[in-house]
């Protein structure tokens, strides 16, 4: 894929004017590349956020993002996705998996490799959420013992790191994050495509890309990894339905619902796809664009 980036190469700090747009971008594993692709089309065509607010994979792409708002950066998050490899971020094999069960760990997988990995990712001087000045970042988490949905970045003292790896902790897959003497588990189990907090940060438009599978039409899985998964996935939806009732309080013509439901037959641990779902998000974020800007398009414009 040639890109560019010349048509929009100002990385620089500016301020944002009075009508302030959020990127809200939901979870989904792996699927995050579809993300990527989407972000690619809306920058290409100007749209350019001064917010950013992600859940889950989300908040990985929301926080590359919010360093450099550009189709530059979009470029960056892109070529990152393109190198990615599952052994970067879920290193551990079968055996391991039983053997952390049996062990009385509180999850399948570690979430050492993550960080790691995230951390080798974040430029020197990029720590706490006061560091990154050209856009307000936040990232969302669910509070293991209270359920409650919290938002990080708010305080700009906090821990980017900390943030994106309570945000990322994915009930029985990655173990609860523990940060200033709390425990976090991934953002979307209260809300994974947090409109809410766009709204309540004074966006006054909102870009939606929403990547996650809503109902598993795949149920290839058996005992208590497909019970889990089905309570996680009913809960996940019901939440959507609420995060989309924050919508109404937006101008119709200001809320943007981009619902990228292709690839659903990749598994969320396969990362052999990279290419071709980046590809497919970018089409899929173009021929919204395309509808968007047609006067035919009516009621229709506002979702993909």
């Amino acid at each position: 894929m040639n890109r560019d980036s010349s048509k929009d190469n100002d990385n620089s700090a500016q301020s944002c004017p009075a009508d302030k747009v959020a990127f809200v971008l939901s979870g989904g594993g792996n699927r995050g590349a579809l993300e990527v692709g989407v972000l690619l089309a809306l920058l290409e065509h100007k749209i350019r956020p001064c917010i950013l607010i992600g859940t889950s994979v989300g908040a990985i792409n929301a926080t590359a993002m919010a360093m450099n708002p550009t189709l530059e950066g979009a470029l960056w998050l892109e070529s990152r996705w393109r190198r990615v490899t599952r052994k970067a971020v879920l290193p551990d094999n079968y055996l391991s998996m039983v053997r952390r069960l049996v062990s009385g760990e509180s999850s399948l997988f570690t979430n050492k490799r993550l960080k790691a990995y995230l951390e080798s990712q974040l430029p020197k001087g990029i720590r706490k959420f006061s560091d990154i000045k050209t856009a307000e970042l936040y990232i969302t988490a669910a509070i293991l013992n209270t359920g409650e949905l919290h938002i990080f970045g708010i305080d700009r003292s906090d821990s980017i790191i900390d943030a994106i790896m309570a945000s990322t902790a994915y009930p029985l897959l990655l173990s609860p994050w523990e940060y200033q003497g709390k425990e976090f588990v991934d953002g979307a189990v209260v809300s994974d495509l947090p409109i809410r907090v766009a709204v309540e940060m004074k966006a006054s438009e909102v870009y939606a890309i929403d990547v996650a599978k809503h109902q598993n039409k795949r149920q290839s899985q058996r005992g208590v990894l497909r019970v889990i998964r089905q309570l996680l996935s009913a809960n996940a939806y019901n939440r959507f339905i609420d995060d989309m009732g924050w919508a109404s309080k937006i101008p119709q013509d200001k809320i943007h619902y981009i619902n990228v439901d292709s690839f659903d037959e990749v598994g969320l641990r396969d990362f052999n796809n990279t290419s071709a779902m980046i590809e497919g998000g970018h089409q899929i974020g173009l021929e919204y664009l395309r509808r968007l800007s047609s006067p035919a398009s009516g009621s229709d414009k506002k979702t993909a």
